[in-house]
């Protein structure tokens, strides 16, 4: 039997009115307006809804087509049966002959014979009878996908570009169809609804869940299973289904994936019921893949064409999302890459580690160093890992810290410790993260690791690593002398180059100075470190806070306040680190403000600043945090408790830079004075009384101790008692020393 038989048997049989009958509206249909009324604005010939399958096409189409009220619509609902041109072209006049009886007479005799070419014979007279009237008209095709045969897209692309006035095309597909949309488009003839205009919003996906399924998540179960679906309305429809009996719903939302029973069944049916092996194959391997494009693809899928399975894939509409508009890069949907990745594991799982190594090869020879690490440490190959983020490392302006500290919570310590850049990076996370106590080992290693690097590289990696030991020596420590002397040397040595290395070390210098010999010797590093690092393009870090702060000490009040502000715009560091940046800034406000007399503005400022500290724990920052608010402060007790608190973090072994001055200095303003026959402990002040401090303050005037116990109505005997009192606590033996040292603790 030739094709042109078997064509003829094909029409030979009854037409299916059900395929002709509008999907009804369902009772608890999620009515989405905003779209509906985009159908139904009319200004468009042709109106295409093209999503993979469950984005809700068809619903869709029942809500806009029960607006109309069956007004002048023809609708056909088409099936791989029909995939056959005069069967096809039997199906579309018979649904427009239900709104227009008698339409293209004898055309069903012409469609049934085997030799029957529908775009010469049938459709030229379907477009004459169509124009000889003059009311509006829509024909909708749904699940177009289907349709395959080039001869039935041609005829339907001679139909579009004749459509009378008047008369509206609509099609619902899972794939866009081989039909002239460029042109359509160009034109403006062209209304498009796909995927992302389908995609539940966060409050539609918790209408339907609480309307249809009697489901009451809280907000954040919603909004993360909103992010898991992706807005894929069959997901949230199945979610819903498992959710209603749930016990635990939330706990149920935060392991919702590819893998559930529910989503599974849909993905398996309705997804890859048509998929041929090699193409399944092909999703299997690639599903390791977060994004895809064609020489990827045949590097881990071991394709030749893999840019145009990429393509017949997008066509086909299997949960593909192009990544750019010339469609190079694609992603699969969250949940088919879940599911796709679960059936991996239960069908090949020993081939997933040779998938991945294939990418980060891919990625490697790219030079795309971070996905590469990414793969190679989801293959488990962990010294190629270590080997990658060297690599990595090396251009340490473009560092991202948030992936390196996702990658060393997986790479086991032996294999940090194999590459010189990857201890280092090991040991700047420790001392970020505050880890004091082991970062010294981290530079060990990458000292010992400097054996195996080629010649070239070693003069950078030995200069890099003193840098880190210095600068260690400085946060960790508290050295600040040698970190200093050090700093300053490499930075002398690399400012020719003005490399990065001179951007970290004069920044880093000019900390040490700070800490070391003050601000004055501070400013001009500081400065010029600040200026190398944006140069360089290098995140600042604290250096222009700091400088803020050095300004703020200087009194030069305006320069700290500009300074301190423009540090706090800098980008923050992720949230995996509490290195407090910013914590000098907020010391700078703190002082401006205090300058001015605002008190309590100036003690939250650097209260905020020496949470920071405490957070990180550097025993320098918060000591001088301590002694700026204690400045703020006018109650003795809470004044005293800061500075004995300073006291006890710089008191030990170490050097602590001026630091010690510093306290030292508001110790005697608090006379909390170390005696000189004791070598331990300190003297401190017990806090006055009320009755005291008002005895206190009537020693400011010129009365009398006698003219002062009348004034309190008191005995001479009383008065002389809390006076004496008042002279022990503080420390003195006269009334004018006792209102020296209230003067310099504000006090009374």
């Amino acid at each position: 039997m030739t094709e042109a038989d078997e064509a003829g048997k094909e029409v030979s049989a009854p037409l299916l009115t059900v395929k002709l009958v509008q999907p009804e509206l369902a009772p608890d249909l999620l009515l989405r307006p905003e779209l509906v009324e985009r159908l139904a604005d009319g200004a468009s010939r042709v109106c295409l809804i093209s999503a993979p399958a469950g984005w809700g096409k068809t619903s869709l189409l029942s809500a806009w087509l029960s607006r109309r009220n069956g007004q002048r619509t023809a609708f056909l609902r088409l099936e791989e049966g029909d995939d056959v041109g005069p069967l096809f072209w039997l199906y579309v006049i018979a649904a427009l002959r239900r709104i227009r009886p008698g339409l293209v007479a004898g055309a069903d005799d012409e469609l049934r014979r085997a030799d029957v070419d529908p775009m010469r014979e049938v459709v030229p007279s379907l477009l004459n009878e169509l124009a000889e009237s003059d009311q509006p008209l829509l024909l909708v095709l749904d699940d177009y996908h289907v349709i395959t045969e080039p001869a039935i897209h041609s005829s339907v692309g001679y139909l579009i570009d004749h459509l009378p006035p008047g008369v509206q095309l609509a099609i619902a597909t899972r794939a866009d169809p081989r039909l002239p949309l460029g042109r359509l488009r160009a034109k403006g003839d062209l209304m498009e609804l796909r995927a992302r205009d389908l995609a539940f919003s966060t409050s539609e996906t918790e209408e339907l869940l609480r309307n249809r399924f009697g489901v009451d998540l809280d907000d954040r179960d919603v909004e993360l299973l909103s992010r898991r679906t992706e807005g894929w309305p069959a997901a949230v429809h199945l979610a819903g289904l498992s959710l209603r009996g749930a016990e635990d719903p939330s706990g149920f939302v935060v392991r919702f994936a590819g893998d559930d029973r529910n989503v599974a069944d849909y993905l398996m049916g309705e997804a890859l019921g048509r998929v041929s092996e090699a193409d399944r194959d092909f999703l299997l391997r690639t599903s390791v893949l977060e994004q895809m494009t064609g020489p990827l693809c045949e590097e881990v899928a071991g394709v030749n064409d893999g840019a145009a399975m990429l393509d017949r894939i997008d066509r086909s509409g299997l949960f593909l999302i192009p990544l750019d508009n010339q469609r190079r890069w694609y992603r699969y949907h969250h949940l088919f890459a879940d599911w796709l990745r679960h059936e991996l594991r239960k069908t090949d799982p020993e081939m997933i580690p040779t998938l991945h190594l294939a990418a980060s090869r891919w990625y490697s020879q790219t030079g795309a160093l971070e996905p590469a690490v990414d793969h190679a440490s989801d293959a488990g190959d962990y010294l190629l890992t270590a080997q990658l983020i060297d690599r990595y490392l090396r251009d340490w302006t473009n560092v991202n810290w948030s992936l390196v500290w996702r990658w060393f919570q997986v790479l086991p310590d032996d294999a940090i410790r194999t590459y010189p850049m990857t201890a280092v990076a090991r040991f700047n996370v420790a001392l970020s993260l505050g880890d004091f106590a082991s970062s010294s080992q981290w530079l060990e290693a990458a000292e010992a690791a400097l054996d195996a690097v080629p010649a070239d590289l070693l003069p950078t990696l030995e200069t890099t690593l003193e840098f880190h030991r210095a600068f260690g020596a400085l946060v960790a420590g508290g050295d600040v002398d040698y970190a200093r002397t050090a700093l300053l040397a490499i930075a002398d040595q690399e400012r020719s180059r003005d490399s990065i290395i001179f951007a970290q070390a004069s920044a880093a210098a000019g900390m040490a100075a700070f800490w070391a010999t003050g601000p004055l010797d501070a400013i001009p590093l500081l400065h010029e470190g600040a200026l190398a690092r944006r140069r360089r393009s290098v995140r600042d870090g604290g250096t222009t806070a700091l400088l803020a702060l050095a300004y703020a000490e200087v009194g030069d009040w305006e320069a700290a306040q500009e300074t301190a502000t423009d540090a706090l715009t800098l980008p923050e560091l992720s949230e995996w680190v509490n290195y407090p940046d910013r914590m000098f800034a907020h010391y700078a406000l703190g002082k401006a403000l205090l300058a001015s007399g605002e008190r309590d503005e100036a003690a939250a400022s650097i209260g905020t600043g020496l949470g920071m500290a405490r957070e990180w724990v550097e025993p320098i920052f918060v000591a001088y945090g301590c002694l700026a608010l204690a400045e703020c402060r006018t109650d003795y007790a809470e004044k005293r408790a800061l500075v004995r608190e300073a006291r006890s973090l710089i008191d030990g072994p170490g050097g602590r830079g001026r630091v010690i001055d510093l306290v030292a200095t508001a110790e005697r303003r608090l006379a909390l004075r170390r005696p000189q026959r004791e070598t331990a402990g300190t003297v401190h002040v017990e806090p006055l009384t009320d009755r005291e401090l008002e005895v206190l303050r009537m020693l400011r005037s010129d009365l009398s101790l006698r003219e002062i116990a009348s004034e309190l109505y008191i005995s001479h005997n009383t008065i002389k008692s809390y006076t004496k009192s008042i002279y022990r606590k503080l420390g003195v033996t006269s009334r004018s020393a006792a209102l020296e040292v209230a003067d310099d603790i504000d006090l009374g």
